[in-house]
Order: C-alpha cells, then sequence, then structure tokens
C-alpha cells in the first residue's frame, strides 16, 4: 500500500481518501498508477525537495522492514548506511543540477540500504526526476541484490574450486610419483636394518612422514575432486589420538585439547584419512569459535540407537554406532544460523576467512559413511558436533587391527612367477622392480604402453601378471590394458593412479583389470594386490 503526506493533488495514491477531483479520466488514471505502484516488486520510495519520503510501496516496506506510516515523512538518509550519506548527498545534488544520473538499475555498484535492525544489504536502482505544480519529486527504484550477489560469489567459489581440483590432480600424480618410490623404499630398508636399531628408527620416522605426505595429498582430492576413499575395518579411537596430538601441536595455547576414549570403542567401516579430515575440520571450526582460548574435547564411545532415537532423528537407522562428539567451549551459534551451516558457501566469517565449505565437506564424507551427525550450540556457552558411523561387525574371535600396517604385517612373496611393471616414472618403474625381485619375483619394466606390448608379444605366455600405470602419455593404462588382454586373455592386470575416479575405475574393470593399486603404495599394498591377482590365477 503507498500513502503520501503531499497534497492528494499533486501525487497519485493509494490508501487514502483523495479530495473531489475535477475528472473521471484524471481519477482512473491516478488509480492505475496507484495500483501499478502498490503491486511492483522492486522497492519504489518518492522523495519531496527536502529529501523526506512522500511514497513507500509495499516492496519497500518488506524491503527496509519498515512500516509505511513509520517510513512517511523520513528522511531519505534513514535508509542509507551512514557511512555512504555524504556520498549520497553530494550525488542528489549533482542529479539536481543536471538530471543524469549513472546509477542505473541492473549494473552493480557500491550501493547500501540500511534495514530497521540496523543490516546493510547491497542494492541496484534507478533515479528519476519529475517536476509537478512546481514541486521537484525524485523517485528511487532499487531492488535487493542480496541473493544475487551471493549467487554471483558462490559461482567464483565454485569456478575457484574446479580450478583448484584441476590444480590439486596434476599436483598429486607429480607428488604421489616421488612418493611412491620412498614408501617402497622403506620396505626394503626396514629388511636390511633388521640388526641396526638406530637406522631402523630413522626408517620407520622416515615411513610415517611418507604416509603422512601421502595421506594429505589424499585429502586435498578428496576436497577438490570428491575422490572417493578406501573403506576398511578401522579403530577410530587411533585417528582420535593422532588428531589430538597433531592439534595439541599446532593450536594456539590457550585452546586445552582433552579427549575422552572408551576402552572397548568398536569397529566401524571408515577411510582413515577422510574420517582424519572431518576430525580436523570440526577442530578448525571450534578453533575459530574461541579467538580468546576455551577447551576442544573428543569424546568417543559405543552407542545403540532405537527405534524412538531414529524415529526423532530423521537421518538415523536403529542399530550400533561409534559416536565422536567434537565440543568446543566458544561462542556458539546462532540459533537461525543452525539450519544452514551445512550449506555450501555458507560462513558467518569475514570475507576471505572461510570458504564456507568445511562443514559441508563433513557432511558429505559422513553421508558416503551410511553416518549421521547432529549438533547443539547455545550462544556463549560453545557447541557440540555428534558424528554417528555404524559400528562393523567383526566375526567371533577376529583380532581387532590396530592400524592398516598390522592388516598386511605379513606379506606375501613371489615364487619366481614374471611380473611386468608399466609406468612413465622412472623412479617408480625402478624400486617396484627391486621391491618385486626382493620378494621373490622375476621383472620386466616398460616405460609406455606400446613397449609393454612389443614385451608382452616377445615373452608370450611367460608374464603372470602387469602393474599397469592408468595414467601414461600417448598410449593410456585403458588403451593398454584392452590391448594386453586381447593378446593374453588370462593376463592378471593391476591398476595404478592416484585419481581413482569412478568413471576411469568402471572403465579398468571394463578392460579386464583383476586389482587397483592408489597411488603411492607402499610394498604392503603391491604384495598384497599381487598376491590377491595371483591366488585367482
Amino acid at each position: 500500500m503507498i500513502r503520501a503526506v503531499t497534497d492528494s493533488r499533486d501525487l497519485p495514491t493509494a490508501g487514502v481518501t483523495p479530495e473531489p477531483l475535477t475528472s473521471n479520466a484524471q481519477s482512473d488514471s491516478e488509480t492505475r498508477l496507484a495500483g501499478i505502484i502498490g503491486s511492483a516488486m522492486d522497492a519504489i520510495i518518492t522523495i519531496d525537495d527536502d529529501q523526506r519520503v512522500v511514497v513507500f510501496n509495499a516492496a519497500a516496506e518488506r524491503t527496509f522492514g519498515i512500516p509505511v506510516a513509520e517510513a512517511l515523512g523520513q528522511s531519505l538518509e534513514r535508509f542509507i548506511p551512514e557511512r555512504f550519506r555524504t556520498a549520497h548527498r553530494g550525488h542528489v545534488q549533482e542529479f539536481d543540477r543536471t538530471n543524469v544520473t549513472k546509477r542505473a538499475m541492473g549494473r552493480l555498484s557500491s550501493l547500501f540500504g540500511l534495514r530497521s535492525n540496523g543490516e546493510e544489504f547491497p542494492i541496484e536502482a534507478s533515479i528519476s526526476q519529475v517536476e509537478i505544480r512546481g514541486k521537484k519529486l525524485l523517485t528511487v527504484i532499487l531492488r535487493d541484490i542480496t541473493e544475487k550477489r551471493r549467487a554471483e560469489m558462490q559461482l567464483l567459489r565454485a569456478q575457484r574450486l574446479e580450478s583448484v581440483g584441476t590444480l590439486a590432480g596434476g599436483l598429486a600424480h607429480d607428488l604421489n610419483n616421488i612418493l611412491a618410490p620412498i614408501m617402497m623404499s622403506v620396505r626394503l630398508l626396514e629388511r636390511k636394518l633388521a640388526g641396526d636399531p638406530e637406522g631402523l628408527e630413522y626408517v620407520v620416522m622416515l615411513g610415517q612422514l611418507a604416509d603422512r605426505g601421502a595421506s594429505i595429498v589424499r585429502q586435498v582430492l578428496s576436497f577438490a575432486r570428491g575422490v572417493e576413499g578406501d573403506r576398511v575395518p578401522t579403530q577410530l579411537g587411533h585417528i582420535i589420538r593422532e588428531v589430538a596430538d597433531v592439534l595439541r601441536e599446532t593450536l594456539p595455547r590457550s585452546i586445552a585439547v582433552r579427549s575422552e576414549l572408551a576402552n572397548d570403542l568398536w569397529i566401524a567401516r571408515a577411510d582413515s584419512t577422510h574420517i582424519h579430515q572431518v576430525l580436523m575440520n570440526l577442530a578448525v571450526n571450534g578453533r575459530d569459535s574461541m579467538p580468546s582460548g576455551g577447551t576442544l574435547t573428543f569424546v568417543a564411545q559405543n552407542v545403540t540407537l532405537d527405534a524412538h532415537f531414529a524415529q526423532m532423528h530423521p537421518d538415523a537407522t536403529p542399530g550400533k554406532y561409534v559416536s565422536i562428539a567434537v565440543t568446543d567451549t566458544g561462542s556458539g551459534i546462532a540459533p537461525e544460523h543452525l539450519d544452514r551451516i551445512f550449506d555450501p558457501f555458507f560462513t558467518t566469517k569475514s570475507h576471505g576467512e572461510g570458504t564456507g565449505l568445511g562443514l559441508s565437506t563433513t557432511l558429505g564424507i559422513i553421508r558416503t559413511h551410511e553416518g549421521f551427525i547432529n549438533v547443539y550450540s547455545e550462544i556463549g556457552q560453545g557447541t557440540r558436533f555428534t558424528i554417528y558411523l555404524p559400528a562393523y561387525p567383526l566375526e567371533p574371535g577376529a583380532d581387532v587391527p590396530a592400524d592398516k600396517s598390522e592388516l598386511m604385517a605379513r606379506l606375501p612373496a613371489g615364487h619366481g612367477e614374471l611380473i611386468m611393471v608399466v609406468d612413465d616414472e622412472a623412479s617408480i618403474r625402478e624400486m617396484t622392480g627391486r621391491t618385486l625381485t626382493e620378494f621373490g619375483y622375476k621383472v620386466l619394466s616398460a616405460s609406455d604402453g606400446t613397449e609393454a606390448v612389443s614385451l608382452l608379444a616377445q615373452h608370450q605366455g611367460q608374464i603372470a601378471a602387469v602393474v599397469l600405470d592408468m595414467m601414461m602419455p600417448f598410449m593410456d593404462g585403458i588403451a593398454t590394458a584392452r590391448a594386453l588382454r586381447h593378446m593374453a586373455p588370462n593376463l592378471r592386470l593391476i591398476g595404478s593412479s592416484g585419481l581413482a575416479e569412478k568413471r576411469r575405475l568402471a572403465e579398468a574393470e571394463d578392460a579386464g583389470l583383476v586389482g587397483f593399486l592408489p597411488k603411492p603404495y607402499t610394498a604392503d599394498d603391491l604384495l598384497q594386490a599381487l598376491a590377491e591377482a595371483l591366488k585367482e590365477r
């Protein structure tokens, strides 16, 4: 509705009883105009010579959060943030003199409005001037572009992430090629230095650092490109302790890190790198809410959820779970933000201080693990995120693995089988070949697909298996695999790549691969994969 404080003969109005009109045509025209202004989707504000509001339509009321009756008679500056008012006065004076404005609707510029609650918001605006009976009236038509700006920022962030993903893929490929020979060398050095405790200690440390580097590469790929991880029976307590140790070394000393873990914590089927990423994301979220210090606590325990709990939590199903609660004593999350904290790109942090992707990534990872997250927060009291991961049932009497290395502690050796290693990276060919030779295999090496096909032709019927890089120039792994299987249909092919995308894995399986080694792989991974492939031969 539009209400005016000027004489009704000066300006068309609605919601006001006009003085008698001299012309039915004029009355009809004013009624139509009032209807158009009142139903307009954009905010329309008209001001007089004193810059007092004389027209304030319904869209303006919604935009600024101010009732029409309260807005009428107010200075236009009431709707402009204080830091822009001086510039606004100069612009109005210039417009009054030249009747020309650069503030055209649809052009992005540094224009902001001020809502009744003090919130600033971006606008697009156009302005026009009309003189009625010697009185100048300025009409501003403006549009709240908060959502438009947000969509533009999300698009820019998505484009940046796509670029990051492409860059991450290239870096991961190179880093994996560097880490793989190091990780295979560690196992060989451990065997040779078995009688040298001091030297063995250094080698073990080297292996741990290489594993950590490989873990970081996988985290980057998981975030930037959505690469899926390897979910195996995992003792989550080990991951929590590792994360807590890292945080104690890296967080400000004003933040205490505590952990409370059940002694009989159940096993979960999980990717350790992804769970590590989840816990770090939640820890960083907690750190940011405690700029003056506080306490970050990890609590892990076994829980059995019943049907009543599942009814109260739509993402849950009854059953046994391992729960991990990450609690901070920070500022808390405002109630109006709780429903949006997992939305991609949503953040309450200042520009440049957060991407709004940490919690959405966390939710995505937990859902792929068939789990769910609950969050509880109070302003000034802190926040608790509770992760629920389905417990993994072990066979009665089965041993609980401490970590991945224990799963592969007993390394299978070869019995003179001839293995061909195909990789365009010389260091990987060299170390893979040495590892296989050390463990009882014979080895052929090829630097590309063409050479692999030639070697297979020369050793027809002798090669038991092929370890094949999937990302080679000229003739990639898929094409090489198809050519080799065409020549030797029963050949056992094991693919290897640092970019295990679902589409490529499906293509590799169609090409006849019976196993896959994610780079960088260790000697343990290599020997286990070969043993499995040859067992089925």
